[in-house]
């Protein structure tokens, strides 16, 4: 390393420690904890041997960013549904009203039931743990049998593999009452549409209606659109998650969806930790943004979170639309060229929904 580097690594790395500090609250990385800091692992020590500190720093910001949660109409909207469906089910009615949320892959549905499940942290006691709120993500090729097993397993219960359906259907009954759970969030519920035929799918929904009858507690539903072929093979079933929520991806298509849109792109540029605006808060980049997310908050995190980390890495003072570019390749898509990537001069505006384009299958 020459001198020049040297030096230019020290500045970039000085750049990477300031920006942690302004605008706004401080950004802290995700391992210092109310406590203090955790302790050092080996890959701790090992990382920042290999990649040094300016990479950790922008590292930790990076990972400080992306889990900060985004508060926006449609989750809001749908946080207070959640919110309302658990307030009716403490009343303990012998048929509670359930909720079924829906939406594409990288809505935010999962950030949407842990956000949810933040609020109620389980609390141990001296003899039992109380759970306000039950959220697991549903097994892949899903039956009766492992799901139950993998809602014992939620709960602690250290024996969740033993037993048949109907055992552990009957210990899920007693840990419900038990644990105090007030509501149950299952994510992924597609699983069942995706890997069952209709014989399953009625035993299945016939199931889940006697655990809701047996419990008394509200369930709530999140799934792709097309896990509402479960409830239609349950009229009784499907009276119960007749409030239905559908979480849609951003657009730009109206102009009050443009404003939507650009609003969280705004509060994005608010967050970033440098003193100087954005290219993200800029009315100009809002529709390659669109393009280079879909509209999809899963995305639209991962394209501004791996900005954030370029802009550290390369001692910039700000996130430009270089950096976009570039970010738009490591985080969306690898195999763009300059015609593909929206932050590019000579992109040819339009949704990249194409076989073998990012978004290919989105509507």
């Amino acid at each position: 390393m020459t001198p020049n580097d040297s030096a230019h690594s020290k500045g970039a790395t000085s750049k990477a420690g300031r920006a942690q500090t302004r605008r706004g609250k401080p950004m802290q990385a995700r391992a210092v904890r109310d406590s203090g800091e955790e302790p050092s692992t080996q890959i701790d020590l090992v990382f920042e041997k290999r990649h040094g500190k300016l990479r950790v720093d922008a590292d930790r910001c990076y990972v400080d960013y992306r889990s900060r949660l985004v508060r926006y109409p449609v989750f809001e909207d749908a946080m207070r549904a959640i919110e309302c469906c658990h307030f009716v089910g403490r009343h303990m009615l012998d048929e509670p009203d359930c909720l079924l949320i829906t939406g594409v892959s990288g809505c935010g549905k999962s950030t949407l039931r842990k956000a949810y499940a933040a609020r109620y942290p389980r609390e141990e006691l001296e003899d039992r743990t109380v759970i306000p709120v039950l959220g697991l993500e549903l097994p892949s090729a899903p039956t009766v049998k492992n799901v139950a097993e993998r809602i014992l397993m939620s709960m602690g219960d250290p024996y969740a593999d033993k037993g048949s359906a109907e055992s552990k259907t009957a210990r899920i009954i007693t840990l419900f009452r038990e644990c105090r759970v007030e509501i149950a969030m299952l994510d992924e519920f597609q699983q069942f549409a995706d890997n069952s035929g209709g014989k399953i799918e009625y035993k299945v929904a016939d199931w889940l209606k006697q655990l809701i009858n047996a419990t008394r507690v509200p369930f709530v539903l999140l799934g792709l659109p097309r896990c509402t072929s479960i409830l239609e093979v349950n009229e009784q079933l499907r009276r119960r998650f007749l409030p239905q929520i559908r979480l849609e991806p951003f657009s730009i298509g109206r102009r009050n969806n443009l404003l939507s849109f650009a609003s969280v792109l705004k509060t994005l540029d608010e967050r970033l930790p440098f003193a100087v605006q954005s290219a993200i808060g800029k009315p100009s980049v809002v529709e390659p943004m669109f393009y280079a997310t879909h509209g999809l908050i899963d995305y639209l995190m991962k394209l501004v979170s791996e900005a954030l980390r370029l802009a550290l890495l390369s001692g910039r003072e700000t996130v430009d639309v270089e950096i976009l570019e570039k970010a738009f390749k490591i985080s969306i898509w690898p195999g763009a060229d300059t015609e593909s990537n929206p932050f590019s001069p000579t992109f040819a505006k339009r949704p990249l929904t194409r076989r073998g384009e990012p978004f290919y299958g989105y509507q």
